[in-house]
Order: C-alpha cells, then sequence, then structure tokens
C-alpha cells in the first residue's frame, strides 16, 4: 500500500462517511478515484444507484470497478473498493426511492455530500430537465436536511447556468421568480404548454439544461438555510489531465465528441467566434476542486452559500481558433482508421456560411449514405 501524502484535506476525510450521486458519470467516476486513492481513510462511500438495462445497483458496482479508473487506486490502496456501498435509489422518485432502513444508514452515517448526477441533455423538454436537475435537488436535499451529521453538501452546477449575464461572480444569483412558483406552474402543465412557454422563460439562454441549473442553484439558495452548502460549476469539461492517469475519457460529450466526428470526417463546419475562449477544464481539476471545497465548507462555517467557478478563463486560454488549429494538425498527423471523408474542420461567425457548409458536407453525404446502406442490407443511420 502507497502511504497518502498527508494534508489538512485527507485528514479531514479520516473515518468520514460519504454519499455520492452521479458516482457512474463523468466526473462521478474520477471523483470517486479520487477519494479512494488519495483520502484512504474514509470509512465509507455510499453511491446512489438506480438500475439500469437490466442491471441492479450491486451489478452496476461491480462493473464500475471493473473500468481501468480504478486500477491506480488498487495498486496503490489494495482493498480500497470494499469502502464502496451500494444504496438502491433514484432521483427522480419521491424520497429518492430510497428504502427506510438505507435512509437511516445514511442519516446516521454520513457527513458530506457530492452531488453530481444531472441530465447533461441539452436540449431535452424543460419539463424533464427540471424534474431530473432541479426536483432531484430538491429530494436531495430534504435527506440532507435530516443527516445528523451532515459537514458538506457540495452541488455541481455549470459555468453557464447564468450565461445571460455579462460577468458571472463567484456567488449565488437570487431569480427574478420563485423557483417553486416554476415548479409548481410546470407540474400542473402538460407536456405542449410547457412547449409553448419554454422560449420565455429561457430568456437569451441557448437551451433548457442551463436553465434547469439555474433553477437548481436558486432552489438550493432558498431551502438549504441551516446547511453547509457549495456549488461548483465546471465550464466545458475534458478529458483528464493528470489523474488517475493523463487523457483518460470515457464519452463522446463536448470537445470529445467533436474530435471524434472530425476525426472521421463527419464534422466540418460550427458556427461561433474563433477569438473566443475554449474554456475546457480536466475532469480531474473539477475533482480535485470538488473535495478541496468540501473540506474548505466544513472547516470555516461562514454560512453562506459560495459558488466556486471552475474555469480555463485567460489562464492557459485557448481559443476556439487555437482549438480548430490543433484538431485538424493531430487528426493528419494520425489519422483514424474508420473514416468516412477527409478530415477538414471549419470555425466561422457567418450564420449563412455554416449552414451552406452544414448543407454540403453534412446533410448531402448524410442522405446520399443511407440509401447505399439500405442498398447493401445495412440499417441506414
Amino acid at each position: 500500500m502507497i502511504e497518502t501524502f498527508s494534508s489538512p484535506v485527507a485528514g479531514f476525510f479520516k473515518e468520514k462517511s460519504i454519499l455520492i450521486t452521479g458516482a457512474t458519470g463523468f466526473i462521478g467516476k474520477v471523483l470517486v478515484e479520487k477519494l479512494l486513492r488519495s483520502c484512504s481513510q474514509t470509512k465509507t462511500i455510499y453511491l446512489l444507484l438506480r438500475p439500469k438495462k437490466g442491471q441492479e445497483p450491486k451489478q452496476r458496482l461491480e462493473e464500475l470497478f471493473k473500468t481501468k479508473i480504478f486500477e491506480r487506486a488498487e495498486k496503490e490502496q489494495p482493498g480500497c473498493i470494499s469502502k464502496l456501498f451500494p444504496i438502491h435509489g433514484d432521483l427522480t422518485l419521491p424520497g429518492l426511492g430510497i428504502s427506510a432502513s438505507d435512509q437511516s444508514l445514511l442519516i446516521n452515517n454520513v457527513s458530506i455530500v457530492f452531488h453530481s448526477a444531472a441530465s447533461v441533455n441539452l436540449d431535452e423538454p424543460l419539463k424533464q430537465s427540471i424534474d431530473k436537475n432541479v426536483l432531484g435537488t430538491q429530494r436531495l436535499l430534504e435527506l440532507c436536511h435530516k443527516m445528523l451529521h451532515l459537514e458538506a453538501l457540495i452541488h455541481v452546477s455549470t459555468a453557464f447556468c447564468h450565461c445571460n449575464r455579462d460577468q458571472i461572480d463567484e456567488v449565488v444569483y437570487d431569480s427574478p421568480v420563485g423557483t417553486k412558483k416554476i415548479i409548481d406552474a410546470i407540474q400542473w402543465m402538460d407536456e405542449d404548454m410547457v412547449s409553448t412557454i419554454t422560449p420565455h422563460l429561457l430568456k437569451g439562454r441557448p437551451n433548457t439544461y442551463t436553465y434547469a441549473k439555474t433553477l437548481a442553484e436558486t432552489l438550493l439558495l432558498e431551502e438549504s438555510k441551516g446547511l453547509p452548502v457549495a456549488i461548483v460549476r465546471p465550464s466545458i469539461v475534458t478529458a483528464a489531465w493528470k489523474e488517475p492517469f493523463p487523457d483518460w475519457v470515457d464519452n463522446f460529450n463536448g470537445p470529445s465528441g467533436l474530435t471524434a466526428a472530425v476525426s472521421k470526417g463527419l464534422m466540418h463546419s460550427m458556427c461561433g467566434k474563433i477569438s473566443n475562449t475554449a474554456d475546457i477544464i480536466p475532469v480531474d481539476v473539477v475533482s480535485n476542486l470538488m473535495i478541496i471545497v468540501a473540506w474548505y465548507t466544513a472547516t470555516n462555517r461562514s454560512g453562506r452559500l459560495l459558488g466556486y467557478n471552475c474555469c480555463s478563463g485567460n489562464t492557459n486560454r485557448i481559443s476556439w481558433g487555437d482549438f480548430v488549429r490543433f484538431i485538424n494538425y493531430y487528426i493528419q498527423r494520425y489519422p483514424n482508421r474508420d473514416m468516412f471523408f477527409y478530415p477538414n474542420f471549419n470555425f466561422t461567425d457567418s450564420r449563412f456560411l455554416n449552414q451552406l457548409r452544414v448543407f454540403l458536407y453534412h446533410l448531402l453525404p448524410a442522405y446520399a449514405l443511407d440509401p447505399t446502406a439500405m442498398i447493401t442490407g445495412r440499417k441506414p443511420q
């Protein structure tokens, strides 16, 4: 066993029990791995897991153990995964769908809660997005209010939830309309009514995801009185910088999906300003900040709800123009063996030029390939 470097943060987690939502997500996996490896004296890490694709929470946890991300933790801290304990639950259910016995277990033992579960579908219908991202947070808050030893509740938001503001400070902003009023209205409306009012509610925000995350922050401000709560707002989360090993990534969200599409010759154009900052942040930077914020929130009880913007900003700044140049250079140097067309990616602030490129290089090839696939007996994509 490799001894963990002694630090106030690692020492704080000694003999602490932790509850994590979203542990099977991108950020959640890295957070769990870091806690097991660097805060190795934690007592128990409870993972809220729902049944999925025919697998019960225990089976999902066993599958999680098998992923490459935990190899380093198991090597440096043998047996550490025995600290993980699955809790059968679902954020979309009343009482989180947790049994009475498990609720009692959490209420009597948990000191730290990391809430990283969320639906990251940017254009999900507003009603569904609110149910998962706002009501799920509300249900978790209800449980946290019952916890006897709670020292920190860390909520993962997004740096873009207040993207309609010129400047985003590390504070939680009041909502012009109370969150409870919006939730109540959305719940009795049918899907058609919600779809009709959605553009009015977004007010300049690009999608329902950022709006729902804004409501979740406001909900915390309104209903977390007496609880030690903090919010972490990452920007565009991408592959690991250093931990558990460089470049680790397990999904095609954000820059990873964009790079994969470009490498296959499927993506040729996007609309935006090449001079703007590509605010990309490695996933291990986010998980490390979450752990430090939990320690700081517990040991510096200010009574205020603080927000921590986890962004690159002008530190090691990369513009979208730089991003495009990097992609085109490395893809041509290390070509994808499964490419459909020659990769050539462009970023433009002209909507007309972007739409023209999309028509010529995205839609036409797609419509040409589908009949070919059908003729050859394959499924059209």
